[in-house]
């Protein structure tokens, strides 16, 4: 039994033949008007055209206006630095001339100051160089003293020469300017016989003043004679004179 079904019938009137058309005769290869193969040749382009590579011809301009745009940049950069150049060295020379300038000034300056150099010292230091002037004799003294009875001797001869010799007098030493002027035999000229109505001569002792220095005194005079207050007189002077115009 068959498989399909057969929904509309025709009869054998209703057919059509099948059958395959004729071939006609191939055409003459020998003609190039009708050869496909000559025709194919006349419609491609050319061999050589497709050897040109779109790529490389694109490489080609980029490779050209890269080229282009460095030379340009070169120039570029060639302009920009002479102008930069000169523009440079000219305010290199305009800063130059100002800085020469300034120091002109400056050094007229500096010459001007050390011409008042000396007085504007002698000045803010008149003070110092004093009291280490009286510093340094205070300590020429101790050191004298120390092995020149004269010192002590010559000191104490202009005050016996300026007091009444008609009253006792009595010399206040250190300890040891005593014993130097003792061994030089300074003190015998002092303590011998007074002339007739003068006075004697003590020594007294006073290991709390110093030596170079002495008290004297009598009834009528005293005279303080100490290092301490000579200095200190010495200074009263000195220094009377920075008050003075």
């Amino acid at each position: 039994m068959p498989s399909f079904k057969v929904l509309k019938g025709t009869g054998p009137s209703g057919w059509t033949r099948f059958a395959f058309e004729p071939i006609e005769a191939e055409p003459d290869r020998s003609s190039p008007g009708t050869d496909p193969l000559s025709v194919m040749a006349q419609d491609c382009p050319a061999a050589d055209q497709f050897d040109k590579n779109p790529l490389d011809e694109l490489e080609e301009v980029i490779r050209r206006r890269l080229q282009e745009a460095e030379r340009r940049a070169e120039e570029l950069e060639r302009e920009a630095y002479q102008k930069g150049y000169e523009q440079g060295r000219k305010d290199g020379y305009a800063f130059g001339s100002s800085s020469i300038e300034k120091i002109r000034e400056r050094l007229e300056s500096v010459a001007s100051s050390l011409e008042t150099l000396p007085a504007q010292v002698l000045r803010d230091y008149r003070q110092w160089l004093m009291e280490a002037a009286l510093t340094l004799a205070r300590h020429l003294v101790h050191a004298a003293v120390a092995v020149d009875p004269s010192v002590v001797e010559s000191l104490v001869d202009e005050i016996l020469d300026q007091m009444d010799r008609s009253q006792t007098i009595t010399i206040v030493l250190h300890p040891k300017d005593r014993d130097l002027l003792q061994k030089h035999r300074i003190l015998e000229r002092w303590l011998a016989a007074p002339a007739d109505g003068a006075g004697a001569v003590r020594i007294a002792l006073d290991p709390h003043i110093s030596r170079g220095g002495c008290r004297v005194h009598s009834a009528l005079q005293e005279i303080d004679a100490l290092l301490e207050t000579r200095l200190k007189n010495l200074r009263e002077t000195l220094f009377a004179h920075e008050t003075q115009p």
